[in-house]
Parts: structure tokens; C-alpha cells; sequence
């Protein structure tokens, strides 16, 4: 990736610099957003810049530049670095501050990622989850506060886990890193408030309305682990079924008809989501 956007200006990753001051970096204090490209398209877009925006509001800050020239520069960093298939990730910081804790003028990041693609194996067998206790500060906001996600990345990766579910002791909440559904006596349960609104799962929501019923409320840890069929929503994963959570296999252990027909339907949105916007998306020019 030999481009960044830095503050609006399109640099060399090797020349992008923030200075220590900054309170991302010495309070951890900064809102992000992340979404695929693929085929050179953003996906879903025009959803995770308004999610950008309300992370940022939620924690006072204030996004420097509106809605449509973002977007430009995110066409303009796609064409500098000929992405076909990649991420990228938007982060807004404090800005510098005298006295490390007062706010400054936010400095703005939009840099490309290299993503790995995740086995078919995966969705034909499905992934094991391990439970966690844990409640994100600002739920509703996409942070930069990751520390226990990525605290609890080795013991992920001893366990075999493909994710950490947080709850409170009993009320489940998210993914460290996705959303959270799952499928008892043919209804869809997902959690619906102290969660992250993710976009994947707003999408696979509307899908699952036409395929099953659908309920957002509060669910417990006895009813996950007694649930028939259970899934993760994220930008890099899709809709990705769940057959073990901790010690306990999900329904049978195997990938249930309502989570594979919902990984089907969304494979083919985004599909066709793509298609659409790679016919008539035109090379970024410049915005004005």
C-alpha cells in the first residue's frame, strides 16, 4: 500500500507522521471505521461514513471535513493504490495536546489494509466463539478502545476461537470485533441496545426478514448457549456461522439451514451491490 490520506493530503505511507502528542496515541482517544473494498468498490459506503460520523459525535469530536469529500478521499486513495480487494480504515484522533489530555484539532487517517480472505471450510463448518465478560465503554460508538480484544487475541488463538462474545455476567451484548445473532425455534435473536449498530448486520438483518422472524431485544448467556444455529456479522467476514461457543456445540454442531441460506443471501447482496456500483462508479476527479 504505498499511499495514506493524512489531514486531507494524499502521502506516502512511509512519509505519513503524527506527532507524539497526540491523544490517540498517549490517551487512546480517537473514533475509526473500517469496510472492504472490493473489485475496486467501497462497500456499503455511504453506511459506514454516517457510522463514522455518529462514533465521532458520541464522543465529541468532529469529523473536519463533510460527508461527500471523505468519500473522495477514499475514491482518490483507491485509485492512487489500484485496490481490487483490500480494507480501509478511517481514524479521527483528538489531535495534539499541550497538556496530553485537552483536546486539540483531530487529525484525520484513511489508510488502505491488506486483508486475508477467510477458507470456504469456514462457512461450510462454521467457527467456534469463546464468552468473555466485559462491557465496552460507549457501546453504540466504534472506538479505538481495543484493548481487551486485543489482550485476549492469544487466548483466542490457543482456544481455536475465530472470536470473543462480551456479556456483562448475563446479558450477551457483541463480537469484540463483530455482531452477534442467533437462530432458536426458526426466529432470528440479536441483541438490540449497548450494542455496536454494525452495518454487515444491518444488511444481513433486513435479508433475514424475508427468510424468518426477526427479534432485536436483550438475550441471556443460557439462551446463546442453547440456541439451534448461531452467527457473526463483520465487514471482513460477512455472515459467518458459529457451531461451538466455549464448551458448548450450537444445536447439532453443525451449520443449521437458516444460517447457511443467510450466508448464501448475503454473499449474493454484496454481489450484487458491487456489480451496480462498478458499472456506473466513475474514477474519482476531485470534489467540487
Amino acid at each position: 500500500m504505498e499511499y495514506v490520506n493524512l489531514n486531507g493530503q494524499l502521502v506516502r505511507d512511509a512519509d505519513a507522521k503524527i506527532h507524539i502528542s497526540d491523544l490517540g496515541l498517549r490517551r487512546g482517544y480517537g473514533a475509526f471505521e473500517f469496510f472492504r473494498v472490493l473489485r475496486g468498490v467501497p462497500v456499503f459506503i455511504e453506511d459506514h461514513l454516517e457510522r463514522f460520523e455518529n462514533s465521532s459525535r458520541a464522543i465529541e469530536l468532529e469529523v473536519p471535513y463533510p460527508r461527500a469529500e471523505l468519500e473522495g478521499f477514499i475514491r482518490e486513495l483507491i485509485q492512487a493504490n489500484g485496490l481490487q480487494s483490500a480494507g480501509i480504515q478511517l481514524v479521527l484522533t483528538g489531535g495534539y495536546s499541550e497538556d496530553i489530555f485537552t483536546p486539540g484539532h483531530p487529525n484525520l487517517i484513511i489508510a488502505p489494509i491488506a486483508l486475508r480472505e477467510y477458507p470456504p471450510a469456514l462457512y461450510q463448518q462454521g467457527v467456534k466463539v469463546i464468552t468473555y465478560r466485559h462491557v465496552r465503554e460507549i457501546p453504540e460508538a466504534k472506538t479505538t478502545a481495543y484493548l481487551t480484544a486485543v489482550k485476549l487475541g492469544r487466548r483466542m488463538k490457543a482456544e481455536g476461537a475465530a472470536e470473543v462474545i462480551y456479556h456483562d455476567g448475563k446479558w450477551v451484548s457483541e463480537g469484540a470485533r463483530s455482531s452477534l445473532g442467533f437462530v432458536k425455534d426458526g426466529v432470528l435473536v440479536t441483541a438490540k441496545d449497548g450494542v455496536l449498530p454494525g452495518i454487515t448486520r444491518l444488511h444481513a438483518l433486513r435479508l433475514a426478514a424475508k427468510l424468518m422472524p426477526v427479534e432485536q431485544r436483550a438475550f441471556t448467556l443460557d439462551e446463546l448457549y442453547a440456541a439451534d444455529e448461531a452467527f457473526i456479522t463483520s465487514s471482513t467476514r460477512g455472515v459467518m456461522p458459529v457451531t461451538r461457543i466455549d464448551d458448548h456445540p450450537v444445536g447439532n454442531g453443525q451449520v443449521g439451514p437458516k444460517v447457511s441460506a443467510l450466508v448464501k443471501a448475503f454473499e449474493a447482496h454484496v454481489e450484487k451491490y458491487v456489480a451496480r456500483h462498478a458499472a456506473v462508479d466513475k474514477p474519482w476527479s476531485g470534489v467540487g
